[in-house]
């Protein structure tokens, strides 16, 4: 059985003449009546009593117009629902993000998405960056947030937008002898020992060492931390300082400090997003990506 087969046999059945049917549906007769013969050989029944002025529906003909007909309308409806997607107005994203990094920007994103494309669910997960980047190839999430440290083999596989620099800041234990700076130079830090991000973020020890270089120095790493807030632990402990992107300096941290850092060159950390190229909800996919885009270049 066809689609086409249904589509004659509701015409029929709502015509219940042939020749009415079949010029509604722009066929002609001897056609038209060899798909509907051809319909009930297929089922063993007999849909319609043929009558001297026309044809009427049995009834199994009249029960097999109610499926029939709703067959058709969700048929429809997948066809409408293809192309809602393919134009971006429908569908489900999943994306992965770093709250530490995000707070500032994607709460709004949301709420402008929501009214821009209501008919797309979004849904939020925290992870790191290798996490993210693993479950963009698996396709367990559409979009990625993360730090673009560096090139990265596996982002030559992705499409990448970068949305926002964050400025460096250094946290310090309120008790540090340079707590009370106003800001902190990087030679200072010389003989401090850091608190290592690599967990969090790859190729964080290879960023630092970069960074430190420019007052001719080689970081030392005490500890290494699990993310932002156990870092900011570690540095309220006395373990060491830390270099971190400026929005770490919301999260509640008694007894750290956040100093702006002065290098010989300005030091930077780039966010941006990532995503699979030619992925599930493609489309979608873009769009949203601008518009966490447009709301970050606001923020700025």
């Amino acid at each position: 059985m066809k689609l086409r087969h249904l589509e004659y046999f509701v015409a029929a059945a709502e015509e219940l003449n042939f020749t009415h049917a079949a010029g509604r549906l722009h066929v002609s007769q001897p056609p038209f009546s060899k798909q509907i013969q051809d319909l009930e050989g297929e089922l063993g029944v007999n849909l319609f009593q043929r009558e001297r002025k026309g044809v009427a529906l049995t009834a199994a003909g009249k029960a097999f117009l109610i499926d029939a007909r709703g067959i058709l309308e969700a048929c429809d409806l997948a066809v409408k629902k293809a192309q809602r997607i393919n134009r971006g107005e429908l569908g489900e994203l999943t994306v992965g993000h770093m709250a530490a990094l995000t707070h500032e920007f994607l709460g709004q994103t949301l709420e402008r998405w929501q009214k821009v494309s209501p008919g797309v669910v979004v849904d939020c997960i925290e992870m790191d960056p290798e996490t993210q980047e693993r479950a963009l190839l698996d396709g367990r999430i559409a979009v990625g947030i993360l730090v673009l440290l560096s090139n990265r083999p596996i982002l030559e596989l992705l499409r990448i937008q970068l949305l926002i620099r964050h400025p460096v800041t250094v946290a310090l234990p309120k008790s540090h002898p340079q707590a009370a700076l106003p800001e902190i130079r990087l030679p200072v830090l010389k003989e401090e020992p850091f608190i290592g991000l690599n967990r969090m973020y790859p190729e964080y020890s290879n960023w630092l060492q970069t960074v430190c270089e420019q007052g001719g120095f080689k970081p030392r790493i005490a500890r290494e931390a699990d993310g932002a807030a156990s870092a900011l632990a570690l540095v309220a402990a006395g373990f060491g300082v830390a270099l971190v992107s400026e929005p770490i300096k919301k999260l509640p941290a008694r007894h750290v400090v956040f100093k702006d850092l002065v290098a010989p060159k300005p030091v930077k950390i780039p966010l941006g997003a990532v995503w699979k190229k030619n992925g599930l909800y493609s489309e979608v996919v873009s769009k949203f990506v601008t518009t966490l885009s447009e709301v970050c270049a606001a923020t700025v």
